[in-house]
């Protein structure tokens, strides 16, 4: 790199503050890893957690024909902020001139420490508080980016909503749990944990796993969005997007 991790991040940050689209960090950083990506991101994020806070952390890119259709070799981590945890009750504005996705995912809540490497979904129930139903609403960039510019962003455009009604993990297998998505009242979509790279817990352990790479671990009380369990699906101003799990609950959300 010719700049220093924390360079890149300021240099971030401060794009973050004017409007999109931004300039790719591969015109600044044309040799820049997915690792060095990554590091920026963590270092972006402690930046940016003072003022907006860190309530977890995500996985995207969790089925393979995701990662097919995106060049990905395995999914791709993110940092989720405080600032973009919405609550279900309130609307929400589209963002104008850009494409909005809804993705249904099951959300981990963790009620211990979890630390890898070496972390595997058989492990993890014991650690977690329960389960929630949630909403991840992705904003597609006005132009395409790289790799390394989603690693780096990633996640500090769009947000998520959770429900409020949390189901235990005990004698619950995720790989089975189903959900069915509509807008408007309508059907869009419909499917089951075992998209999210085999089992949604699987995500978590990849999470958990990714981050002791950079002596990160997920810590007690975080939300964990574990990537969508079927193709996300574009919504548009005055839509009301509803999901049901087969166990986890309803979660609904009103697009002004």
């Amino acid at each position: 790199m010719r700049t220093s991790i924390e360079d890149c991040a300021e240099w971030l940050e401060r794009q973050l503050a004017g409007p999109p689209p931004y300039i790719d960090i591969l015109e600044r950083e044309p040799e820049l890893t997915a690792e060095e990506a990554y590091r920026i991101q963590f270092a972006l994020m402690r930046r940016l957690a003072p003022k907006h806070g860190i309530v977890g952390y995500k996985a995207a890119y969790t089925s393979k024909v995701q990662q097919q259709a995106y060049g990905m070799t395995e999914p791709m981590i993110g940092t989720l902020l405080r600032s973009g945890l919405f609550p279900e009750e309130v609307p929400l504005r589209l963002i104008e001139g850009s494409r909005t996705v809804v993705e249904p995912e099951v959300a981990v809540v963790l009620e211990r420490d979890v630390r890898g490497p070496g972390i595997t979904a058989q492990a993890l129930p014991a650690a977690i508080a329960g389960y929630l139903p949630a909403i991840e609403i992705a904003v597609a960039p006005q132009k395409g980016r790289s790799k390394q510019m989603g690693i780096a962003l990633h996640k500090v455009t769009g947000g998520i909503v959770v429900g409020q009604q949390i189901t235990r993990p005990a004698n619950l297998d995720l790989a089975l749990e189903g959900v069915i998505a509509g807008i408007n009242g309508e059907h869009v979509a419909s499917g089951t944990g075992v998209e999210v790279i085999g089992n949604p817990l699987n995500a978590v352990a990849f999470i958990a796993n990714k981050l002791a790479e950079f002596d990160m671990a997920l810590p007690a009380g975080s939300i964990i969005m574990t990537g969508s369990v079927v193709a996300g699906f574009p919504v548009k101003s005055g839509d009301d997007v509803s999901i049901a799990f087969t166990h986890l609950g309803r979660l609904d959300v009103r697009f002004a």
